[in-house]
């Protein structure tokens, strides 16, 4: 009887199976992949200390299947740094960092590595130092744009404060004289509260202020090339030359120019394997001329007798021969010397020079015409194009070295700004640009104002003239991190 009902129970459950109608199929899942527009996206993204650089992913982001909720998430040297869906990061250290976007949904995550640069908005470009009626200083700068930002149509323009904004709470000296560069260090000058201000290079922030408790320290002038060389020589209104210690950040009175010296005067060139400083001696008078630590001057009985003369121009003629222009009543002449010296005598017993002696090139060759040039004359030479390039009020003169008479009417006349005065004038190291500062006389604020002038055909350049970016330009300078 048992056996008949289990076999009753089972002939029940086949009868229910059969009844039952299982219409489901085995459903298969679509993996929605996330694609990131690689093409759309930079590898290297370069901006200056504390810029933001904003990065949208707005048709950069997809996915292949359903719209699945993203999450996101920008790293920068290897920390998360948001998970915004659009990337603002501020630079504020310089340097270079890694960083990855990583865009997820629940299926799986896709990746993309790049670099920023956070580069010093002040490493290399155009550097002008000016002053206010009042005699403030201020420090205006325009970097150089990389070639990504050129071909973005980026244009380039001048940041002004730059002094006031890297030292927060901090009172610059009046009277700015000038300024130069040394490896990382920038040094300017400053004669109210005679003072000389070294600082970063890239930054801008003040590391040290050099001062002296010698009453004639007072820098007006600052020859300093951008070297290896620990000293640099500063010459006062008066004319007395001291010596800085660079990297000690010592003045000291110089041991070797130790006579009175034209204040507006002074010529600094390398000879290849040192440096020679070139001044005016008032006393003698006479060119006098430091290289390795010797002392050379001119004298009468070398056929150079400057007695009357005062110098209104020193500058390069070429690799070898630098010209001193000097000015006798109306009359003028220029007398070209040798960068490094001619020894015709030897070495004493001390090992010491014999009667050493200036190369020579020409001296004292008259030059015919009476135009209005000072020791106060912007000008800048071209050994190059082998011109000088001198300015009066809003013109700029071009004359050429081998011709002994200057030129009456102007290369290029600044007409766009009324009340112009070209108050600075330098010249790139290709030598293919102008750099000219022009000062508005009628204004008190923001007089000063810029030109990129090609230097063989003086057309403008550039968006040139920017206008209003400075005071009253003092030194203009290509400014970079490289040194010879």
């Amino acid at each position: 009887m048992k056996t008949l009902k289990y076999l009753f129970i089972l002939l029940c459950t086949f009868s229910l199976t059969a009844c039952f109608d299982d219409d489901t199929t085995l459903d298969t899942v679509r993996i929605s992949e996330i694609n990131i527009d690689t093409l759309k996206l930079l590898k290297t993204y370069n901006i200056d200390q504390n810029e933001t650089l904003r990065i949208s992913i707005e048709d950069i982001v997809s996915e292949s299947e359903a719209q699945l909720p993203l999450q996101y998430e920008w790293e920068v040297n290897y920390k998360l740094y948001s998970e915004e869906a659009n990337l603002e990061y501020v630079g504020e250290k310089i340097g270079s960092f890694p960083a990855r976007l990583k865009v997820s949904n629940e299926h799986g995550s896709s990746f993309y590595e790049f670099t920023i640069n956070v580069n010093s908005a002040y490493q290399t470009g155009i550097a002008i130092l000016s002053e206010n009626h009042e005699g403030e200083p201020m420090f205006s700068f325009m970097r150089e744009l990389s070639d990504t930002e050129q071909a973005t149509g980026k244009k380039r323009i001048f940041i002004n404060n730059c002094l006031e904004v890297n030292n927060p709470g901090h009172i610059f000296p009046k009277n700015p004289t000038d300024f130069g560069i040394r490896k990382d260090q920038l040094f300017i000058c400053f004669k109210n509260s005679p003072a000389i201000y070294m600082l970063n290079n890239s930054l801008l922030n003040i590391e040290n202020i050099i001062t002296d408790t010698d009453v004639e320290f007072i820098p007006e002038k600052l020859f300093m090339l951008n070297s290896e060389a620990r000293n640099a020589t500063i010459l006062t209104p008066n004319g007395k030359v001291f010596d800085l210690g660079s990297i000690e950040g010592i003045i000291k009175s110089h041991t070797t120019f130790t006579s009175t010296y034209a204040p507006d005067m002074g010529f600094i060139v390398s000879t290849g394997y040192q440096e020679a400083t070139v001044l005016w001696d008032t006393q003698l008078p006479a060119i006098v001329h430091l290289l390795g630590g010797y002392l050379f001057r001119n004298t009468v009985q070398e056929g150079i007798d400057f007695t009357g003369h005062t110098p209104v121009a020193m500058y390069k003629k070429n690799n070898e021969y630098f010209t001193v222009l000097t000015r006798k009543g109306d009359k003028f002449a220029k007398t070209t010397i040798a960068n490094t010296w001619q020894i015709d005598d030897g070495y004493d017993e001390n090992y010491q020079l014999i009667n050493p002696r200036f190369g020579l090139a020409e001296k004292l060759v008259s030059v015919s015409g009476t135009p209005n040039f000072t020791n106060k004359t912007p000008y800048v030479s071209s050994p190059k194009y082998q011109c000088l390039y001198y300015a009066i009020d809003n013109k700029i003169y071009r004359w050429f070295f081998n011709n002994n008479t200057f030129p009456t009417t102007p290369w290029r006349t600044l007409n766009e700004i009324d009340g112009a005065e070209i108050t600075a004038i330098s010249i790139s190291k290709d030598e293919e640009q102008l750099y000219v500062g022009v000062n508005d006389k009628s204004k008190s604020e923001f007089s000063g104002s810029f030109y990129f002038l090609n230097s063989d055909t003086g057309k403008n350049e550039g968006d040139s003239p920017y206008l209003n970016i400075a005071h009253k330009p003092i030194r203009i300078m290509y400014k970079s991190t490289d040194y010879e």
